[in-house]
């Protein structure tokens, strides 16, 4: 019987819009990067630009919703408010089987947007506003959650929240108490230099299987390899991507590494990491080896690099179905 996983991550409605160059330049864009803004700069934005699609987004909730778009179990908690983009949010994500589980907020910073602008050569330029997914706190968590988890995956990026560290800490005792397993991505190497000392306390102490790609996991060991030795001797399971070079799964001392599909097209990345750990965490929720689970992680991430966007589509998934 299939596992059961619950994530909590920031809660980002990717909006997908048309532009060309003078619209990236009218709103002090710079093509093919990330830009965090003000609630007035999304504001102004989202007035003007032309949408081709709204989707639920953020890192755990791309993993999360490829999990039960694959027949796994999921649950997802994240702060969104009770406006139109909220709304939108909860049901893009269980549209896809994902249980929403936070209640929404009926006061305070919007729904968090990030506008993803492509232009005719195919380039993305992202404008995000982080709005109501930075206010997640303890209060939003209740013990029900855990009922029947098996799992619990959290996302790096919230850390910058600090009540959203506090509501980690509750889900961390939760865990403990229950016996469940606690997965923690990465997520952004900047992140990790931030952040470096209290990661590495977290992981130590707390942390049964960490993910996360090459450079993040340099930067936690300051590309020193005894103290990376030392973190991944604290965890159970160790799984480094490493792009076209693959994966390589590290437990009980022992190294496997895990050979990349090959991609004959790369049209956007930005989903891989999601994308691996939703095919790594989805055959690990169905007691697979750790072998097959990363090689089936480093498929779903080969061929998500094919599409635009982070979440399967219908032709996604009927590749995967067929070399499953």
């Amino acid at each position: 019987m299939s596992k059961r996983i619950l994530g909590m991550g920031n809660a980002v409605l990717d909006i997908l819009a048309e532009a060309n160059e003078e619209d990236l330049t009218k709103n002090n864009l710079k093509k093919g990067t990330m830009a965090l803004v003000e609630q007035e700069d999304s504001d102004k934005l989202l007035n003007e630009i032309n949408f081709i699609k709204k989707d639920s987004g953020g890192s755990v909730a791309n993993t999360l919703a490829a999990i039960s778009l694959f027949g796994g179990d999921s649950c997802f908690c994240g702060k969104v408010k009770n406006d139109d983009l909220g709304n939108v949010f909860v049901q893009s994500m269980e549209k896809v089987g994902t249980r929403f589980l936070c209640k929404m907020a009926n006061n305070g910073l919007p729904t968090a947007r990030c506008i993803v602008m492509v232009t005719s050569d195919g380039e993305r330029t992202m404008q995000t506003f982080l709005g109501a997914s930075t206010t997640l706190e303890k209060d939003d968590l209740t013990d029900s959650f855990f009922d029947n988890i098996d799992y619990v995956l959290i996302e790096g990026y919230l850390w910058s929240s600090p009540s959203a560290r506090e509501a980690i800490n509750k889900a961390v005792d939760i865990s403990k108490d229950r016996k469940l397993k606690i997965i923690f991505s990465l997520s952004d190497s900047g992140l990790v230099g931030m952040f470096k000392n209290e990661f590495e306390q977290f992981i130590v102490n707390d942390v049964d299987i960490l993910i996360g790609n090459e450079s993040e996991f340099n930067e936690l060991s300051n590309n020193n390899e005894e103290a990376l030795k030392k973190i991944t001797d604290s965890v159970d399971i160790a799984a480094i991507t490493l792009g076209e070079n693959g994966a390589k799964i590290i437990h009980n001392n022992e190294t496997t590494n895990i050979n990349a599909n090959k991609v004959d097209n790369v049209l956007d990345s930005t989903g891989a990491g999601d994308m691996f750990a939703a095919g790594f965490l989805y055959k690990i929720l169905n007691d697979s080896s750790l072998k097959d689970s990363a090689e089936f992680g480093c498929l779903v991430a080969s061929r998500i690099v094919t599409q635009y966007g982070a979440r399967p589509t219908d032709d996604f998934l009927n590749f995967i179905k067929q070399n499953n």
